[in-house]
């Protein structure tokens, strides 16, 4: 069952769909008048049936769905820039692993960049890769791609929340033993911060740990820049689920 999100009033239990949804139910995905899709407006789930127009699609009978795919606990990525398909991976599978929001973070090592001149453009496609993403794993919210913003940042917007930094030179340091304090039935908040291909300068990790920031390892191997946000999303969701 395909799933689209969609902005607006839900009249008559019926919803108008138009542009790229539009084109996409259309001429892509070739869904025939009468089957039915689902939509999500508003964080809350519809299902209703389709009928295919010139320049809109019309969702009829929609009917309410009590489902929510999405966890308590809110979890950011803070993720160092990464080189080219790397960052698209990063973003894509971190929305499959229910990731509240990403933010990328500018630091020392950075090999990538993003041009000013081209900044808004890049976080535009980041952001259709999270709602294609958001689509394919049925979310009930398409996270957010922001930055870029520098790393001495992150304690500004953080707040009192839980930051987790991955620095490789702590790999003693349990995750498990990090979070095992949290209330898992609250709705509090975990950002996680990962470094770029080069790793982080040390002189950022003592920033970083100065203003309370945790400093933790993911395990006795070194994982790689596009690995390592993934794999502390997949505990935090077995631990938070």
């Amino acid at each position: 069952m395909h799933r689209f999100f969609v902005d607006g009033v839900i009249s008559n239990n019926e919803f108008k769909i138009y542009g790229n949804d539009f084109n996409h139910i259309k001429k892509v995905l070739r869904i025939s008048e009468n089957e039915k899709i689902e939509i999500v407006n508003n964080k809350k789930l519809y299902l209703g049936n389709i009928k295919i127009f010139d320049d809109y699609i019309l969702v009829y009978n929609l009917v309410f769905l009590d489902e929510n795919t999405e966890m308590n606990t809110k979890i950011h990525l803070l993720q160092c820039i990464l080189k080219g398909e790397k960052m698209d991976f990063v973003i894509q599978k971190s929305v499959e692993l229910g990731v509240f929001d990403i933010t990328l973070i500018n630091s020392k090592r950075c090999i990538a960049k993003i041009d000013k001149k081209k900044e808004s453009k890049k976080i535009e496609r980041l952001n259709k890769i999270s709602y294609e993403a958001s689509k394919q794993s049925k979310r009930m919210i398409v996270p957010e791609v922001k930055g870029p913003i520098d790393i001495k940042e992150v304690i500004n917007f953080t707040k009192d929340a839980v930051v987790l930094v991955a620095y490789e030179q702590d790999k003693d340091i349990s995750l498990k033993e990090k979070i095992k304090n949290i209330n898992k039935n609250s709705q509090s908040e975990i950002y996680i911060l990962i470094g770029p291909e080069g790793g982080f300068d040390k002189e950022e990790i003592e920033y970083l740990t100065k203003n309370k920031v945790l400093s933790i390892g993911l395990g006795k191997r070194i994982l790689r820049a596009e690995t390592a946000g993934i794999c502390c999303l997949s505990i935090l969701q077995y631990e938070f689920i």
